[in-house]
C-alpha cells in the first residue's frame, strides 16, 4: 500500500531530480561537442591515442561513443514512464509503473535538438565573421616587418615554402570527408631557428612539381586556424610555433569548410532528435488511450 499524502511529493522531488540529470546530459553532450571542435581536453586526448594507434582520427565517432558512454546512466534513468503516475485497482491502491515513454525523457531529447540548434546558429555566426576574399591584396613577405602584425583577408605571401615539411589530415565526418595538408613558410632567408609564424594550404592537386618555385602563394589571410591536430603535431615535430601563428588558406571554401560541415551534423543531430521526440510522444499518447480505454472497460459502474 502507498500512502497517498507522500505520492505528490515524492512525484515534485523525483520530477527535479530527472530535470537535473537531464540538463547533466545535455550539458555533457554540448560540452563534448566544443571540445571537438576545438580540439581540447577529453577529444584531444582520445584523438591522440587514436593517431598513435590507428594512425587516423575519427571525431564523428569518437564524439558519439564518448557522449553516449557518459550520458547513458542518465538516460537510463529517464527512459521509463511516469512510475508515479498510474493508479490501478481504484481508490487508494497503490500506485504501478506505467509503460508510458518517460515526459522527461522526451524533454531531454528536445533539449539536446534545442542546443544543436543554437550552437548551429553560433557556428554559422562565426563562419560569417571569417576573413573574407574581397578587397585589395595586401603582399607580405616573411621575416619582414609588416609581417608580424598583418591584417586578414586576401594576401599574397612570400616567402621560402618547407614542401618537405609538408603535413596533411584526413578528416572522416558524418557528412563529408576531406583531405588536407600544411606546409610552414619562412623567411625567404630559410632561417629555420626561427619561430614558424605562417603556414600555407597546399592544394590536393598540387606536389613538389607543380608547387610555384619562386615562393609565392595568394589566398586568404587568417589569424590562426590549423586544424589542432596539425598544431599539436607542428609543435611535436619540434617546430617553434609563434603566438599568433597566422595561416594562408587557398580560397574562402576551404576556410569555411569546417564550419559548415559542422552547423550541417549540427542540424542532421537537431532533426534526428525532434523526429525521435515526436515519435516518442505520439507512441506515449496512443498508449495513454490504450490504457484509458481499458480502465473504461473495467471499472465498475457505480450504483
Amino acid at each position: 500500500m502507498t500512502d497517498a499524502g507522500d505520492g505528490p511529493e515524492r512525484r515534485v522531488r523525483r520530477r527535479r531530480i530527472v530535470r537535473m540529470l537531464g540538463g547533466w546530459a545535455i550539458l555533457v553532450s554540448l560540452f563534448l561537442l566544443w571540445q571537438t571542435l576545438t580540439y581540447r581536453g577529453l577529444m584531444a586526448l582520445a584523438a591522440e591515442w587514436q593517431f598513435n594507434t590507428f594512425g587516423r582520427y575519427y571525431p564523428s565517432l569518437t564524439y558519439v561513443l564518448l557522449a553516449t558512454v557518459i550520458a547513458s546512466p542518465v538516460l537510463w534513468l529517464l527512459r521509463g514512464g511516469d512510475r508515479d503516475g498510474e493508479v490501478v485497482g481504484g481508490e487508494g491502491a497503490v500506485i504501478a509503473p506505467s509503460p508510458l515513454p518517460g515526459r522527461a525523457f522526451i524533454r531531454t531529447i528536445l533539449g539536446v535538438a534545442a542546443g544543436c540548434a543554437v550552437i548551429c546558429l553560433a557556428v554559422l555566426i562565426a563562419m560569417m565573421s571569417l576573413p573574407g576574399d574581397t578587397g585589395a591584396v595586401q603582399r607580405v613577405v616573411v621575416g619582414s616587418p609588416a609581417a608580424v602584425d598583418p591584417r586578414t583577408g586576401p594576401t599574397e605571401l612570400s616567402g621560402a615554402l618547407l614542401r618537405g615539411r609538408t603535413a596533411g589530415l584526413s578528416q572522416d565526418l558524418l557528412v563529408a570527408r576531406r583531405t588536407i595538408r600544411f606546409a610552414p613558410m619562412l623567411s625567404p632567408a630559410g632561417d629555420h631557428a626561427e619561430p614558424v609564424r605562417y603556414f600555407v594550404e597546399i592544394g590536393a592537386d598540387e606536389n613538389a612539381a607543380t608547387m610555384q618555385g619562386n615562393g609565392l602563394r595568394e589566398g586568404i589571410l587568417r589569424r590562426g586556424g590549423l586544424p589542432g591536430e596539425l598544431e599539436y603535431l607542428f609543435r611535436y615535430a619540434g617546430y617553434d610555433v609563434a603566438t599568433p601563428y597566422y595561416v594562408l588558406f587557398a580560397s574562402r571554401a576551404a576556410l569555411q569548410w569546417p564550419y559548415r560541415v559542422a552547423a550541417i551534423q549540427l542540424a542532421l543531430v537537431g532533426l534526428i532528435c525532434l523526429i525521435a521526440a515526436g515519435g516518442l510522444h505520439l507512441r506515449r499518447e496512443r498508449l495513454r488511450r490504450r490504457l484509458h480505454d481499458h480502465d473504461s472497460r473495467h471499472t465498475d459502474p457505480l450504483p
